[in-house]
């Protein structure tokens, strides 16, 4: 007996519990102890029972589902996140419903409105739209951001002041003294988090706000050479690999001419020529502990207001002492 013919009944018959006992397992599993839940995900796996939902659904009022929102599913950064979101999903018995919003507004709030029904919350990835947009959209149901601190939403972000001082500390560390810091669209959160840090360090140009991709990457490259600095410190590596092929397009190479450093640590940062020097973001436990928060809340359990994760400086070889001193020609635009 496997499959579709296989009833709770039957598992909890081949794990020797009660029945309520294995509908537990696979909606509150934290209920239970781990030898039972053990007993009971065995019995399951050797008789192929499948869960129905619908079923679960109707009886407990939850759909068993949560819904992710990102802002660019290409960008390997936000892949990273709901990969290991959607291995948490797995690991405990849920389904994630993911929305792609194209860094739009409206599409991040028409996404969130179709998912509303069916999800019984949301881990929504540097979202754009106001707060207040979003809890009239949630409702009742939990809610946690991840890149984005709001007032009585819990939410997950990393260290955005770290990551432009280690990378302007790093260039000065090797002699730079004409640096550009680019900037994010003004409606992340992050961006503007970042642009704080940008107006308190002496000496270092603000460029953009730049499109966070390599395309704006590689048009950004020839004004940087133009305006004469030395050094760079990219919005993500998607552009900063995009300033590096930028500058090669334009009869230059990195670091020789001008010395990248990206932010994120995406597998690419490793795999370039040369390779990217960067501030590493913790991707897989920013996914982890965003879905630890929504289950603490699903459960009906205290969440602090706000977790902020560490980076780290990865040095690799687009950043080199700079060949001569240079004084900046311009501010770009």
């Amino acid at each position: 007996m496997s499959g579709d013919g296989v009833k709770l009944a039957d598992v909890a018959r081949e794990a020797g519990v009660h029945p309520s006992t294995v509908s537990r397992v696979l909606s509150r599993p934290e209920l239970i102890g781990e030898p039972t839940r053990v007993a009971v995900r065995a019995a399951i796996d050797r008789l192929g029972y499948v869960p129905n939902r619908a079923a679960r659904q109707l009886a407990g009022g939850r759909t068993g589902t949560i819904g992710v929102l990102v802002p660019d599913i290409t960008n390997p950064y936000f892949a990273r996140i709901v990969r290991s979101v959607q291995r948490r999903c797995g690991a405990s018995g849920r389904t994630m419903l993911l929305g792609d919003t194209d860094r739009r507004h409206d599409v991040e709030q028409s996404s969130a409105r179709a998912l509303a029904p069916s999800v019984d919350g949301f881990i929504v990835c540097t979202p754009i739209a106001t707060t207040a947009s979003w809890r009239e959209i949630a409702g009742a149901k939990p809610l946690v951001f991840v890149n984005r601190r709001a007032a009585g939403v819990p939410s997950v972000v990393v260290d955005q002041t770290a990551i432009v001082e280690l990378a302007v500390e790093h260039l000065r560390e090797l002699g730079h003294g004409a640096i550009a810091v680019v900037r994010g669209p003004n409606d992340y959160w992050s961006a503007r988090q970042r642009d704080r840090v940008i107006r308190s360090l002496d000496g270092v140009t603000a460029v953009g706000p730049v499109h966070p991709d390599y395309e704006a990457g590689v048009g950004l490259a020839a004004e940087l050479l133009d305006v004469g600095v030395t050094g760079v410190v990219a919005f993500n590596d998607q552009q900063a690999l995009g300033i590096v092929a930028g500058v090669r397009a334009a009869g230059g190479s990195v670091p020789a001419d001008l010395s990248v450093v990206g932010s994120d640590d995406i597998d690419a940062a490793a795999m370039s020529s040369p390779t990217l020097t960067t501030v590493a973001a913790p991707m897989q436990q920013l996914g982890e502990t965003a879905f630890a928060a929504l289950e603490r809340l699903l459960d009906g359990r205290h969440e602090p207001a706000s977790t902020t994760l560490p980076v780290t400086l990865s040095i690799r070889e687009s950043t080199a002492r700079p060949p001569r001193p240079t004084a900046v020609k311009g501010t770009p635009t």
